[in-house]
């Protein structure tokens, strides 16, 4: 009989097993029709398989006919459904998949007509929420011909039943699950993907998770090997909370992935959430954007622009994840400068190649779900070490693309690496793999390994011979001790054991890339080095670079200049003074042989800002009163005594033109001072959601309109577009909070105006404290009185919410600074 609840059910084997232990419950004899199971694993006690009789040719007219031998037998049948309704596909299946293509993908194509590759260039798998599979129609010759042996006689393993050895189990499960995943990989997402390439178009998907990982397609997979196949890897990070920033992304390891398997983009789903509507804006997301760069990400995919008709309001429909970016934002308009910004990054970040110290090989079956590779697994014996970075390889990749070339280890696509370090997480590895270590490390590599060393192979065919290899390998490599402190040469190749990381780099005299309280990512193109660093602060940092030029390219506003000051380290780096406002970065670029004669050192209060060189010269605005010394590489030593114009904080009262974002009427306020509207008494500036006009009157004497002037806004919620008289200065939008007002103020009176806009919420929850005919926004997030019926954050706006903080605080203040032209030459000034 077939089951009635299972549509598109097939029958897989049929077969008795004979029972060589004692006889657990095993059930009545109408299981075999009615009580269907899921694979499961042995128990302990789990009843052992003996003979095993192919029953399928014994049914005659539904009825098994078969003289049952003497002893204790056990039936079992085996079948197999496709998860879901009419429609559902079987992604095991190459065929299935292609079927699917050709309805879905191949309707597009056809629309797209000529421009398919042109403007219409990736087709995208989103990550995988669905249904869990562990079989396919062809399962049993896709297992014969990945594992080498024929899956019938260990079936009865996935039915909870054991071998009398039972390390057989644990070595055929492995087989059984390791090539889910590789139907998963291979007949479904690179069937995808050739079928892409076969009509023009590239393709990328979130194939390497987050994944369950306990379910069958995961549990024995590789996520590099998933993420590899892709034409660009796409991992994804979130911004719930500042929480967030160090936990939830996956982007290093897609990274990870698109270096090893030579993929020059990274994508990344960029900016996912759940919490309310319409709370994130620019300042908010640059530091989730810049961790993901530092990371290795420099292609975003911004998660997510709704179509929401114009007849449907505002703020509109939504879906509901995600950090919304669509015209109904209140900032939008705003969001240029943001764009620009994340523009500049990802073009820089594809520029060259990303630069490792070193790679890492610890499983055959990688996976983290989120990190940032401050290790390679939780309980690694070796550390990377700070200021360095390294690349995780898997199995594929060391056997197939990693080879030696003048001691170092290379990838074919130029990406090189100075040592190989194994850090098993398990004693089990593939016999391949363990080969392929013992000929790099014959071939000229140097070799650093961990504790655990391997003591079988993976798998269950040839596994004896295997077993046998892998224990004489492992001590030519390993020694009789792993703990003991080691340096062997292995033929052209140097072994370490029992040493740290910071120990075989110290002796072999490879420095840190980069040293600072920033973190930074570094690409190499030519002779050309790319830093982006992020961070926070004033520091000393050191660059692995010496003889060149270093110079700092602001991504915030495009302006590209000379380091201030520079020196070399007599181990043969630079070390560069930075100031880094809150949620800073720059690019630090190294592109030109170093000048003569240049700043080493520059003591103040401050750093001056740099604004041009010229032949014997350099211009500096300074913006803090005192005495500087300045050196330069010929022993030069300039003392500078500075004094610059007081700041001018603007205290008079502020009149303000509210322009609610839900398009209703205008409406004007004066501020004696500068405070929070959500703080304010009056509930229409209270719950305002939109854009507000600050407007300011001051005076400067004649002096002042003279001075280079920098416009401070001070606290802001959430970004802002300046004028002085009439002149556009440009949005405001992330720290230092400033713009350049030099050139634009005029003696006597002056005209200042701030237009401020904030976020949605504030609007939403106001309309969720009023009847629905007073509402004035329109969408189908709920507005509520409380939130006793929705819990999250991302399923309504309750009036007993916390109001977001918006508006302009300040202080808002005009400083001065003096500029100087000082001399590289004089012995003094």
């Amino acid at each position: 009989e077939k089951p009635s609840d299972k549509k598109y059910f097939k029958d897989v084997a049929l077969m008795a097993v004979e029972i060589k232990s004692d006889v657990k419950s095993l059930g009545k004899s109408a299981g075999l029709n009615l009580n269907w199971n899921t694979v499961s694993i042995p128990a302990e006690n789990a009843n052992i398989a003996g003979e095993i009789i192919d029953l399928s040719n014994k049914i005659t007219n539904g009825e098994l006919n078969w003289e049952i031998p003497e002893g204790n037998w056990r039936l079992l049948r085996f079948g197999h459904h496709v998860i879901g309704d009419e429609g559902s596909v079987d992604i095991f299946n190459a065929e299935a998949v292609t079927k699917y293509f050709n309805l879905m993908g191949a309707e597009i194509l056809k629309d797209a007509g000529p421009l398919a590759g042109k403007t219409l260039t990736y087709f995208y798998n989103v990550s995988w929420e669905g249904s869990q599979p562990d079989w396919t129609v062809n399962f049993k010759k896709e297992f014969k011909k990945n594992r080498g042996y024929d899956i019938s006689q260990f079936m009865p393993i996935l039915a909870g039943m054991s071998k009398a050895d039972r390390s057989i189990n644990e070595r055929f499960l492995r087989d059984y699950f390791r090539t889910i995943s590789d139907c998963f990989k291979h007949n479904c997402y690179e069937t995808i993907g050739e079928l892409c390439h076969s009509n023009g178009m590239q393709w990328h998907s979130e194939n390497g998770g987050p994944w369950p990982r306990n379910a069958s397609m995961f549990k024995e997979a590789d996520q590099l090997t998933f993420w590899g196949i892709n034409d660009m890897p796409q991992g994804e990070f979130w911004c719930n909370s500042i929480n967030d920033l160090q936990q939830r992304s996956n982007v290093k390891y897609a990274a990870n992935a698109a270096h090893i398997y030579g993929r020059p983009l990274v994508s990344v789903e960029a900016f996912t959430h759940m919490t309310k509507h319409w709370t994130m804006y620019p300042s908010y997301l640059k530091p989730f954007a810049d961790i993901n760069f530092i990371d290795g990400a420099n292609f975003f995919i911004w998660h997510t622009f709704t179509a929401s008709p114009l007849e449907v309001g505002k703020p509109g429909y939504e879906y509901f994840a995600g950090t919304h970016i669509n015209p109904n934002v209140t900032w939008f308009n705003k969001a240029g400068d943001f764009f620009k910004y994340l523009g500049r990054c990802q073009y820089m970040l594809r520029k060259g190649k990303y630069v490792a110290d070193y790679c890492c090989y610890v499983s055959d079956k990688n996976y983290v779900s989120w990190g940032r590779g401050k290790k390679w697994t939780a309980d690694s014996s070796l550390t990377p070490v700070k200021g360095t970075s390294y690349d995780l390889l898997n199995s594929e990749v060391l056997t197939d693309r990693l080879s030696v070339e003048d001691g170092k280890l290379v990838l074919p696509d130029g990406v090189g690496y100075n040592l190989l370090v194994i850090d098993l997480d398990e004693p089990v590895i593939p016999i391949r793999v363990l080969q392929k270590i013992n000929e790099l490390v014959k071939d000229g590599a140097t070799l650093v390994l961990g504790k655990m060393v391997p003591s079988r192979a993976t798998g269950l065919d040839n596994y004896q011979e295997n077993d046998i290899e892998v224990k004489r390998l492992a001590e030519e490599l390993w020694g009789n001790n792993s703990d003991q402190r080691q340096i062997r040469s292995l033929k052209k190749g140097k072994v370490y054991t029992g040493y740290n990381l910071e120990e075989v780099l110290s002796d072999l005299n490879i420095h840190a890339d980069f040293e600072g309280p920033f973190e930074y990512i570094h690409r190499k193109l030519d002779i050309k080095d790319v830093y982006f660093v992020s961070g926070e602060g004033k520091a000393e940092c050191t660059f692995r670079v010496e003889g060149m030029k270093p110079e700092i390219w602001n991504p915030v506003t495009g302006q590209i200049i000379d380091a201030i000051s520079y020196y070399y380290t007599k181990d043969g780096r630079t070390i560069i003074p930075m100031d880094l406002p809150e949620n800073g970065s720059v690019f630090v670029v190294f592109r030109e042989k170093a000048d003569k004669n240049h700043f080493v050192s520059i003591d103040g209060p401050e750093y001056p800002e740099f604004t041009e060189k010229k032949e014997d010269s350099t211009e500096f605005i300074f913006w803090e009163s005192g005495n500087y010394n300045l050196k330069t590489t010929n022993g030069n030593s300039k003392k500078l005594s500075i004094r610059v114009d007081p700041s001018l904080e603007l205290t008079s009262a502020w009149n303000i033109t509210f322009l609610p974002a839900t398009g209703v009427q205008s409406f004007d306020a004066s501020f004696d001072k500068l405070t929070l509207w959500n703080d304010n008494s009056d509930p229409q500036i209270k719950y305002f959601s939109g854009t507000a006009i600050y407007k300011n009157i001051f005076n400067l004497n004649e002096d002042q309109v003279k001075k280079p002037a920098n416009l401070k806004l001070g606290t802001v919620h959430n970004i802002s577009r300046v004028w002085i008289n009439g002149k556009d200065k440009g949005i405001v939008w992330t720290a230092p909070w400033s713009v350049d007002i030099t050139g634009a103020l005029k003696e006597g009176e002056n005209e200042l105006k701030i237009e401020v806009t904030n976020c949605w919420a504030n609007r939403l929850i106001g309309d969720a404290g009023l009847p629905e005919n007073k509402w004035t926004t329109q969408t189908n997030v709920h507005r509520v009185l409380d939130r006793s019926k929705y819990k999250s954050g991302h399923q309504a706006f309750a009036a007993t919410d916390m109001l977001m903080p918006s508006g302009l605080v300040g202080p808002v203040q005009i400083k001065f600074g003096e500029k100087r032209s000082v001399s590289l030459s004089k012995a003094s000034l």
